[in-house]
């Protein structure tokens, strides 16, 4: 266990690290009682780090399995530790009626521990009714949370961290499955240049579209990372056309692989970039006959296309960003189902969406157009496996395939389980079709409501919902591992 509480003590450094950066925003907004919130958040999270690394004595190497023990403990303590601001927010309102009402749901550790695990895993369910009246500092630490839980805390810490065999083990423990450059650092320091500049250039984007400085710098941090808490009620109901346009740009950015981006960014492939992938062409081509289909959904039952909103709600499945512009669970039960198969898919591997991942869903694919041509074949013909560039033998192509089922099977085996639980907490006219929904959108790490996610929620039904976010964000398997190690340790 040596290399495992080490590696937890390093990681519990980040949200640390986080409240002292955010201890001068507090300042800067006016609002000096956040910096009690940030200062104990950064002591507390400081000191249980170094207590685990400094206790941890022996062996330091850290193995595959150590990597994923790691990094499923830390997706549990680091939401621990930022629950503090909002828990010292809530006992401290302020004389503000409408701050204290907004802080209200957030007193109690069970919706202060939803908020921050919806954030960092860059979900975006919220218990907070009324975002817009919550304080500044809050605001932040809402979209800081879900900015930084975009790319993930693991790979935060890389970027400083000594290369080795240690940091490839922990990299890949974060569901990152694809090096842009030879060394785990470069790869990490160039995703993070990139995730920087597009942050960036998004705050711009949305400052000149229209909105607000406050509302630009906040939905910029959380379009990119494909979170979706808002600084606004209704999410971006009110939001213009050409802020609207910043929106879908900012979420198709985000849940697109940053290799892609590398391959665009620096190496000028255009085409290769965007076109070069079976991942990406599935990709690009669900962005656009989604958002169709879904506008002749609309047609059929309302009368009208609606074509921005529905062109919108399907991106914003699709991407896992949670941003909406309407209210989803008023919809047509059929028009959450095409929603629910958007979020189940998700976006690229290797990018801040989540989801199971377009690459898994493109390989499945392919492999059931191997299969067919299989079917179809001569005595003495070879069936050639192609994947993007590569020709694989049948082997290599079974054993991916077969990783990509595994996951897959697993993702919906447990979503199904969490329907099932859910459907026990609930009251019993609660509507089937949006316990469906809530449960996808958790476990993608979209945050697009059907209603069911609030402070009134059962308590049961908020940790059946955590934890989905929580295996959803970490793809599963290094959660069973951990799960595998308990039940050996006993």
């Amino acid at each position: 266990m040596t290399p495992v509480l080490r590696g937890v003590g390093i990681l519990l450094h980040v949200p640390a690290l986080m409240a002292l950066l955010s201890l001068p925003v507090a300042w800067a907004l006016g609002e000096p009682e956040g910096l009690l919130g940030f200062a104990v958040t950064a002591a507390a999270s400081l000191a249980g780090g170094q207590l685990l690394f400094w206790s941890a004595r022996g062996d330091t190497n850290i193995q595959r399995h150590h990597a994923m023990l790691i990094a499923a403990l830390a997706w549990l303590l680091v939401p621990l530790a930022g629950t503090l601001p909002f828990l010292l927010a809530a006992d401290s309102p302020g004389a503000d009626p409408r701050t204290a009402a907004a802080l209200a749901p957030l007193a109690g550790f069970a919706n202060a521990l939803f908020e921050s695990v919806s954030g960092f895993t860059a979900t975006g369910l919220t218990m907070a009714p009324d975002p817009a009246g919550l304080p500044a500092y809050i605001q932040w630490w809402r979209s800081f949370t879900e900015w930084v839980g975009g790319l993930g805390v693991v790979v935060l810490l890389l970027a400083v961290l000594p290369p080795g065999r240690s940091a490839l083990h922990l990299y890949f423990s974060e569901a990152r499955e694809e090096r842009i450059l030879p060394s785990v650092k470069s790869t990490v320091r160039t995703i993070w240049a990139i995730y920087l500049g597009y942050t960036v250039a998004g705050v711009g984007l949305l400052y000149w579209a229209g909105a607000p400085p406050w509302v630009a710098l906040n939905h910029g941090m959380t379009a990119i990372a494909t979170g979706g808490f808002s600084v606004t009620n209704g999410s971006l109901a009110g939001s213009g056309t050409a802020e609207r346009a910043v929106y879908l740009l900012l979420m198709v950015l985000g849940a697109v692989s940053f290799a892609a981006h590398y391959r665009v960014i620096r190496q000028g492939d255009l085409r290769g970039g965007l076109w070069g992938t079976a991942e990406a062409r599935l990709f690009l081509a669900l962005l656009a006959v989604g958002a169709v289909v879904l506008g002749l959904e609309q047609w059929h039952l309302l009368g009208a296309p609606y074509w921005m909103d529905s062109a919108f709600q399907w991106v914003s499945a699709l991407t896992t960003a949670g941003f909406a512009t309407v209210d989803v669970g008023a919809w047509h039960p059929l028009m959450l189902l095409w929603l629910i198969l958007a979020m189940l898919v998700g976006a690229m591997a290797g990018s801040t969406g989540g989801g199971l991942k377009m690459n898994r869903t493109a390989l499945l694919l392919k492999n059931l157009a191997w299969n067919v041509r299989g079917f179809r074949r001569t005595p003495h013909e070879v069936v050639r496996h192609r994947l993007d560039s590569s020709r694989l033998s049948e082997e290599d192509a079974a054993v991916r395939v077969k990783a990509a089922g595994e996951l897959t099977v697993a993702y919906l085996l447990l979503w199904l389980a969490s329907v099932i639980l859910l459907l026990h907490m609930l009251p019993g006219d609660t509507g089937i079709e949006r316990v469906f929904f809530e449960t996808a959108s958790a476990q993608g790490n979209v945050g697009l409501s059907a209603g069911l996610a609030s402070p009134s929620l059962p308590l049961a039904a908020k940790l059946v919902l955590m934890a989905q976010m929580w295996m959803g964000r970490l793809e599963i398997f290094p959660v069973m591992v951990l799960l595998a190690w308990a039940i050996g340790r006993e």
